[in-house]
């Protein structure tokens, strides 16, 4: 065996660590195949919900997310991770993984993978310590993205507003109602969102509006929601600034895991031209794309913890590379690792 290149179990141990990313409907639109030191992710576009996400923002920023969370599997398991984004078209990333010292930070990191939890209920209303703020707007510009804390109130007048607009034009929608109904209020099934983890009770118009899934059966918590409200933006709006988005998305929610913080990435208001509009113009000042809106904050004390939705089997999400000299042949030695 070559120490200096991870093997099969290895590269399956951290795709299946970094297919637990949160994905838009937990609809796990990725694909990913792997040769010797190579891994390489493509979004699936048998799995971009049209209607929901028309123009793809939520497909290409549900991958990124899953591909922050790879690259934090795989330096717990001694691997670095080298990323080619966008390399060539179709192609979200191309990864070489490289031999790494595994830091206790790496492995903290990666513990909080299994952790995370999307919690939609109301938070309790303690404040955020400045400290762990700044940990996490640290985290998401580790990743090139800006992470704005919304605490003035007209801007979280904009954001709540921007979020019931969105929810009213989604419900005239007939198409966008039946493709969430299809991608909700599931039981057994391994992507959608289950009904156990689909909050039941919608929060009053003054608090910020959380998706409507069907079939909810989620209680939600007594009381205002004391959730921290944040917008993760980018400077463009490009394919690889929402891949990049998803990664910093990633970064942040892991970070809050860590720091025992609830959260929950809301993205139905910048689904919308219009409320994303808003959300750029009057909340962050024209200066910045809004990509996804990041609800963080304390789980009240009497809450239930909340159940880990499903995945799909790694054996349709992971597959080898092909390569030109056919399947079961040997590939020659100054090629491997290509």
């Amino acid at each position: 065996m070559d120490p200096t290149m991870p093997d099969a179990y290895a590269v399956r141990a951290a795709v299946a660590l970094a297919v637990r990313a949160p994905s838009v409907h937990n609809s796990q639109p990725w694909q990913w195949h792997f040769s010797d030191r190579t891994v390489e992710l493509r979004a699936d576009p048998r799995r971009r919900l049209r209607h929901t996400d028309p123009d793809g923002r939520d497909l290409l920023v549900s991958c990124g997310c899953a591909l922050h969370h790879f690259t934090v599997a795989a330096a717990a398991m001694g691997w670095a991770a080298r990323i080619h984004r966008l390399p060539e078209p179709g192609l979200l990333a191309r990864i070489d993984l490289v031999p790494h010292d595994t830091r206790d930070d790496d492995i903290a990191l990666a513990a909080a993978i299994p952790r995370r939890r999307s919690d939609r209920r109301r938070f309790d209303d303690r404040p955020l310590l400045v400290r762990d703020e700044v940990l996490l707007q640290k985290s998401a510009s580790g990743q090139g993205a800006a992470l704005y804390v919304v605490t003035a109130a007209p801007h979280r007048t904009v954001l709540t507003a921007a979020a019931a607009e969105a929810a009213g034009l989604h419900r005239a929608d007939q198409d966008y109602e039946i493709e969430l109904a299809a991608w909700s209020g599931r039981d057994h099934a391994p992507d959608g969102v289950p009904a156990r983890n689909a909050v039941l009770a919608l929060a009053p118009r003054r608090e910020l509006r959380i998706r409507e899934f069907a079939g909810a059966r989620l209680p939600d918590t007594a009381g205002p929601d004391g959730a921290v409200l944040t917008v993760l933006a980018t400077t463009g709006d490009t394919p690889l600034d929402r891949l990049r988005a998803g990664e910093a998305a990633s970064a942040v929610l892991l970070t809050a895991t860590r720091l025992n913080l609830a959260s929950c990435v809301y993205t139905e208001p910048l689904e919308l031209a219009s409320t994303r509009g808003l959300i750029r113009d009057c909340v962050l000042d024209g200066r910045l794309e809004p990509q996804l809106v990041v609800r963080v904050g304390y789980t009240p004390r009497d809450a239930a913890p909340l159940p880990a939705t499903p995945r799909r089997p790694i054996g349709e999400v992971l597959q080898p590379l092909p390569h030109p000299y056919g399947v079961g042949l040997p590939i020659p030695e100054q090629l491997r690792g290509r």
